[in-house]
């Protein structure tokens, strides 16, 4: 097998063309599995959406078991056990195509994720056997229960506990904000373990439903996603056999963990997916709407926020499958399921990236979708203001965007600490080196100013992380606006080079015009990051140094992007919002 990719390689060597997974290289087996899901979703799901959003539980059970017919709902389990076992980029692939109906997906995606993960990467066999084929089927519907009242983010405090008492486990304690909760047959629960009074840690157990002393609190009222169940859940001296005991004792938060991971990367791609399908609601009313004898759709600052969405989306997209290509060729399908998940993890850096991106450019895409529609999109029997309510959840599950920003640098700290990626050599030479550094733009050929750009956001990257390790140490991570802002500037780094290696692949494979297209987006997101870049690096800076020192470096950071010459914005925005319009929203989609 070939060496693995580490995670946050990115940072210290150029990703390579023939390493990267892009999208135009799907197979007809993964077309196929998108249009399965896509006219499912529009078949069978979309025309009963008004009464989805009634919050009708029986109605979402039935489409559950439908989904299930088309093995959508096996979809990550092992054949083995009566699923489908599909690869990481099929995942993402449905993650995207769910998306179209908020409710009805994370009903779904809970089902098909977190729900049933911890069991087929951490269940015994006699567990695979019990569960995961009714799973599978939908005969049996899972939750997850981790987040306590004391505790969201922060899941190393819970407090539920569980007493071993001969053949029982004795559990004790409240959960909140569970998704599926009102609708599950049984629940991955996390709680402290006792044996004879002294605490072993967060372990992991399958409760089912029917078990006494266990209840279900009455349905939350939400802001969005309302017709997805979200529960209390409450436990009163509850006894589970010890069968039932996930995992071994006290490795609970390898789970918790493990499972977070996933649930990140496929957050990332679902948050991507239901950004490009509000764009194509909002540019096919624009086209419709008038206003001052006009379609608004003609209308330059429709346009702009037409060509930031999509250009957003084409860098997420292109990061997504990156990783979801790594995945695939790094973690072979019969490898043991405990080794997978950590192959899994090797990657928290770019998941957390892809959920944090993601999710904030869906907020970013419902709210100016809304904005193009004016007053009706503040009108409920309109499509924006549910996309607006709805979007908003997914900057704070999965851990929150500012944890996942701490996460990013936390997981480079560690990696470089621990020899794994040669970050700290590099970026001390290079602070040492910066002040008398000259940028010279060399000639990459095709996209030379974004590789050159790209080139020197991770010489950014290097000189204020290097300048704030040295300062901070390990201690970094408690100086959140400083790793906060460097993460920023990491994010900027992977998704930027995962959009210049897709077009620079689709060149080197003979598509020169769809080259071209990816070109024209990079361009456009480079001269929005290169600004946000400058500003997190200033933050940085500035919390690090006062007088002189800080206008020195300061003035080396400006010299750095001096070189760069912005493109033509008005122009590049209509030649990317004139194809947005012509083809009803995202027009580089591969599936």
């Amino acid at each position: 097998m070939a060496e693995i990719i580490k995670g946050g390689q990115f940072l210290v060597e150029d990703g390579k063309t023939d390493e990267t997974f892009i999208p135009e290289e799907f197979t007809q087996e993964h077309k196929l599995i998108a249009k399965t899901a896509q006219d499912f979703m529009e078949k069978e799901i979309l025309p009963y959406d008004n009464e989805i959003e009634k919050k009708n539980l029986d109605l979402l059970k039935k489409l559950l078991k439908k989904s299930a017919e088309y093995g959508f709902t096996g979809a990550e389990i092992s054949e083995k056990y009566g699923g489908m076992g599909i690869d990481k980029r099929t995942s993402m692939i449905l993650a995207e195509k769910f998306s179209i109906q908020s409710s009805f997906a994370i009903t779904w995606g809970v089902q098909v994720g977190i729900g049933s993960l911890p069991i087929v990467y951490f269940g015994n066999e006699e567990q695979k056997k019990k569960y995961l084929p009714k799973i599978a089927k939908a005969e049996l519907i899972g939750a997850y229960a981790l987040t306590e009242p004391c505790c969201g983010s922060d899941a190393m405090n819970i407090k539920t506990k569980a007493i071993l008492d001969g053949d029982y486990w004795i559990i004790n304690g409240q959960k909140i904000f569970i998704t599926n909760g009102g609708i599950a047959d049984f629940y991955i629960v996390f709680a402290r373990a006792y044996i004879n009074g002294e605490d072993k840690g967060i372990t992991a157990f399958i409760v089912e439903r029917d078990r006494e002393g266990f209840s279900i609190g009455n349905e939350y009222h939400k802001m969005g996603m309302i017709g997805s169940s979200t529960v209390p859940l409450f436990f009163d001296n509850v006894k589970v056999p010890k069968e039932n005991q996930l995992y071994e004792i006290g490795k609970g938060h390898r789970i918790a963990f493990g499972i977070l991971n996933i649930g990140r990367y496929k957050l990332g791609a679902s948050t991507i997916g239901s950004s490009k399908y509000i764009l194509s609601l909002g540019v096919k009313y624009s086209k419709e709407r008038t206003a001052f004898g006009k379609s608004i759709s003609e209308f330059e600052l429709i346009r702009e926020k037409f060509a930031k969405i999509v250009s957003y989306i084409y860098v997420g997209e292109s990061a997504s499958y990156r990783i979801a290509g790594y995945m695939d060729k790094f973690i072979p399908s019969d490898i043991e399921p405990s080794l997978a998940i950590e192959r899994i993890g090797e990657y928290a850096i770019e998941h957390s990236i892809i959920k944090v991106f993601g999710s904030e450019v869906l907020d970013f895409t419902v709210d100016e979708i809304l904005q193009t529609y004016g007053g009706y999109g503040y009108i409920e029997d309109y499509p924006a203001a549910r996309a607006y309510r709805d979007s908003r959840i997914n900057r704070i599950w999965e851990g929150t965007n500012e944890i996942n920003r701490q996460v990013i640098t936390g997981m480079l700290l560690r990696k470089a600490l621990k020899g794994e990626l040669p970050l700290i050599p590099i970026a001390l030479k290079f602070a040492n080196e910066v002040i008398s550094y000259v940028p010279e733009m060399p000639n990459y050929g095709f996209l030379s100013r974004e590789k050159f750009a790209i080139d020197i956001f991770k010489k950014i990257f290097l000189m204020v992380s290097a300048l704030a390790v040295q300062k901070y140490g390990e201690n970094i991570r408690d100086a959140q606006i400083i790793s906060s802002s460097i993460a920023d500037i990491v994010s900027h780094i992977f998704l930027a080079e995962s959009g210049y290696l897709r077009a620079l692949k689709l060149l080197n494979m003979g598509d020169e015009k769809r080259a071209n297209e990816c070109a024209n987006l990079l361009e456009f997101y480079i001269y929005h990051a290169i600004r946000d870049i400058e500003d997190k690096a200033i933050k940085v800076l500035s919390s690090l140094y006062s007088g002189d020192e800080q206008r020195m470096y300061i003035s080396t950071l400006r010299k750095l992007i001096r070189w760069y010459e912005f493109p033509n914005y008005s122009k590049v925005v209509n030649e990317i919002a004139k194809k947005v319009i012509q083809n009803n929203g995202y027009y580089l989609s591969a599936i």
